[in-house]
């Protein structure tokens, strides 16, 4: 009997350029969750992702749920056909999808950034609405060299240059990104679907010199030539990521051992203790308290920044507003508070249940005894209260100012009793008919690098 022999190539048989087993070991991060969204816009990267996961998961027998998410801008005639081919794509798939569309008036300046914005508000918006925990994307390997690039002509520290990360726990809007190709280079991707008969939509954009990214890809391939590849940019933005780690984690250390918050909302500490840090650490303790006191992530000047490490460095008394925050030092203590004039905190009338005040705190309050007052609770900010302060029993080793901001219970048409008032200074505090409970929120969002200079943004892509 005659063997069947296959009929041998007419040329020799290119490798597959993303196997099976590499790919299992770029998605086994996915493993672990149960429901994820899928970033794809129609381009060969996200494309590639949309179809690698696929296989991955039914290769696998990964049972969580998925669903794509595609943002048509509405920024070029096309978009809406694009949209509509991502979605027959994910269909193809068994992948649910659901295309966002950024509506209403667009930008003239600054159009990408804004459009940046808007697809993740976008994006996190649905996420919340079916549960997904992370958001996978299709970032790869020449992203992240041109990213590194981007960020060097802007003058960035050390958390700019460590470039995106495969697992972004804090991303814009908060989202936790998931980059699982963010070593494998875009030629790869684009032969992976090639070598699966696959096409893919061209955002002619990518290639208009208008657009900064567009000229950074022409610079890469000259710098490419000379040896400087986009694999050693993405192994600098590495080495780079591995320093800034470890300054993030000296830095929390020193955050937790020097810096005394008082519940109500100002912070202190020991000035000599600040003298004795070298000044990337002073920087990223200066962005911390002033996160911390004000309830915003700002991402100050380098030159301005500095000028104030320079007056708390020096042994002058002085008190200066900054970002949003006062720095009050004096020959010891340097103290830190909200800055009540430029953004003071509002007040909420009728307080009832859980929910968020100033950025700081969230708040609980229990239901009212029956018979009580019924007039409506409100939260605000002590200097806003009802109440002297000759009556509050104010905290030793603070001045009276840094509680100006201080959130304080009362009801609608009634005076606070000085008890009431000092109990909120320090927490755990009571209103005769209501019950609330105050807890400090931790800062939202990732602490940018210690300062922004040269139009630094950092921004995710």
């Amino acid at each position: 009997m005659n063997a069947v022999v296959p009929s041998a190539p007419d040329g020799p048989v290119e490798p597959e350029r993303l196997p099976a087993d590499r790919v299992d070991a770029l998605f086994s991060k996915l493993s672990s969750f149960s429901n994820l969204a899928l970033a794809v816009s129609g381009g060969s990267d996200s494309l590639c992702l949309l179809v690698l996961f696929d296989e991955w998961r039914k290769r696998t027998g990964w049972q969580g749920a998925a669903e794509v998410l595609c943002v048509d801008h509405q920024l070029r005639p096309e978009s809406g056909h694009e949209a509509e081919f991502v979605a027959t794509n994910a269909r193809a798939c068994g992948l649910a999808c659901t295309v966002l569309r950024w509506t209403g008036t667009k930008p003239a300046a600054n159009l990408q950034e804004a459009a940046r914005v808007a697809r993740y508000r976008l994006m996190a918006a649905r996420m919340r609405d079916i549960g997904a925990e992370a958001l996978v994307l299709g970032h790869h390997l020449d992203d992240q060299a041109e990213t590194f690039l981007d960020r060097l002509t802007r003058g960035s520290g050390v958390t700019g240059l460590s470039g995106m990360a495969a697992d972004e726990g804090c991303g814009p809007e908060g989202l936790r990104l998931l980059r699982p190709l963010l070593s494998v280079s875009k030629s790869d991707l684009e032969a992976t679907l090639e070598e699966r008969g696959r096409s893919w939509c061209t955002d002619p954009s990518n290639r208009n010199p208008k657009y900064k990214r567009s000229r950074l890809r022409a610079i890469l391939s000259l710098l490419a030539e000379e040896g400087l590849s986009a694999e050693r940019l993405a192994q600098t933005a590495a080495n780079i990521r591995r320093a800034r780690e470890a300054l993030e984690r000296t830095a929390d250390g020193l955050v937790a051992r020097l810096i005394t918050e008082h519940p109500a909302g100002p912070a202190r500490l020991e000035r000599e203790a600040y003298r004795e840090q070298p000044e990337e650490l002073r920087l990223r303790l200066l962005v911390y308290l002033m996160a911390r006191v004000s309830g915003k992530n700002s991402r100050p000047r380098l030159a301005r920044l500095q000028a104030l490490d320079g007056v708390l460095m020096s042994g002058e008394a002085k008190r200066q507003t900054f970002q949003g925050s006062v720095f009050d030092a004096d020959a010891s203590v340097i103290r830190v508070w909200k800055e009540p004039g430029r953004e003071p905190p509002g007040i909420l009338t009728g307080l009832a249940g859980t929910g968020t005040w100033d950025g700081r705190y969230l708040y609980r309050v229990s239901t009212c005894p029956v018979g009580e007052s019924d007039a409506p609770l409100c939260l605000g900010p002590l200097m806003n209260a009802p109440v002297a302060s000759r009556e509050i029993d104010w905290p030793a080793g603070w001045p009276k100012a840094a509680f100006d901001c201080a959130p304080v219970l009362w009801r609608e048409g009634e005076n606070l009793t000085p008890a009431s008032a000092a109990a909120v200074l320090t927490i755990g505090n009571s209103c005769s008919s209501a019950d609330l409970n105050l807890e400090r929120m931790p800062i939202q969002g990732k602490l940018p690098d210690n300062f922004m200079d040269n139009e630094d943004t950092d921004e995710e892509i």
